[in-house]
């Protein structure tokens, strides 16, 4: 089971403001990290929008506003509503002075599906595409350092597309979910046999310990009305795991710390997690037929 394009495309933006060796991180070397994932913004003139991503560079006084399209459908609307923002609309951005702040709306897509999302943005914002062997930008950035990067093809040959900073969104299937919520309850269950709470408390799905372990990389930038949303995917997916004898009863070794039973215990739920993942997964597959 794969992520969705929804889920792959968070992944690649965020990558590009980190320092890794596995990824291109153009805009990490322009100073830009990540400020809000998923946060509705009220504009000056009233409307209402919500930005995938805004990255912003204190090196640049720039953010850059992402919105990313992983279907062919564009809704106009929407892009008309971004085009209401002002420098007033980023009050709330950690930067050193607004004195020359300035920003750009960026549509992010994959090379499959560009052609016909480029039909519908035409020329209103720049377009970030990834394809499996380059990056490429249509359009034009207001801020110059970063139009000048983008100016010419990026290469993705011998790099690793990163999946792990922004694990699944809404849109994605249990399928898939179901191993990081997994890890999650395992990461738990390892810090009570040091002291911590039991992640067999019926309260656990209530509190922001799994999705703080789920999405570490990435969790203080997610906005609280996203928290809450994928806490709700998350605690859907909880219920279905600790619903097995099975599940409970390794998350229990492993609590205890029960020696040499742990590795037992893990190699159990690695083994209900690919029976569990597989069976939604077919599922799902049978749902595609009449």
């Amino acid at each position: 089971m794969k992520p969705c394009n929804h889920t792959i495309l968070m992944n690649y933006v965020i990558g590009m403001c980190k320092n890794h060796k596995d990824w291109i991180c153009v805009l990490n070397n322009l100073g830009y990290d990540i400020s809000i994932i998923e946060q509705r913004i009220r504009t000056s003139s009233g409307e209402a929008i919500k930005p995938d991503i805004i990255v912003t560079s204190n090196k640049l006084l720039h953010s850059l506003v992402f919105e990313c399209k992983g279907g062919i459908t564009v809704d106009t609307e929407q892009l008309r509503r971004y085009g209401t923002l002002t420098e007033n609309d980023f009050r709330w951005v950690n930067i050193y002075t607004f004195d020359h702040f300035h920003f750009d709306v960026c549509i992010a897509d994959i090379q499959k599906n560009h052609s016909a999302v480029v039909v519908h943005v035409k020329n209103q914002f720049p377009i970030i595409t990834f394809g499996n062997e380059e990056v490429f930008k249509t359009g034009k950035f207001d801020e110059k350092k970063l139009d000048t990067v983008f100016e010419n093809p990026i290469s993705l040959k011998g790099k690793i597309p990163p999946l792990s900073y922004y694990p699944f969104c809404e849109e994605d299937e249990k399928a898939y979910i179901i191993p990081f919520v997994m890890r999650g309850l395992v990461s738990i269950a390892v810090k009570k046999a040091k002291g911590g709470s039991s992640v067999l408390e019926r309260e656990l799905i209530t509190r922001d310990d799994i999705i703080e372990k789920v999405f570490n990389p990435v969790f203080k930038t997610l906005s609280r009305t996203h928290q809450r949303q994928l806490k709700e995917k998350i605690k859907k997916v909880i219920h279905l795991l600790l619903s097995r004898e099975e599940t409970k009863e390794a998350l229990g070794i492993i609590e205890s710390r029960a020696g040499y039973k742990i590795s037992n215990a893990l190699g159990k739920l690695m083994k209900e997690t690919e029976k569990v993942a597989k069976q939604f997964e077919t599922q799902q597959f049978l749902t595609d037929f009449p």
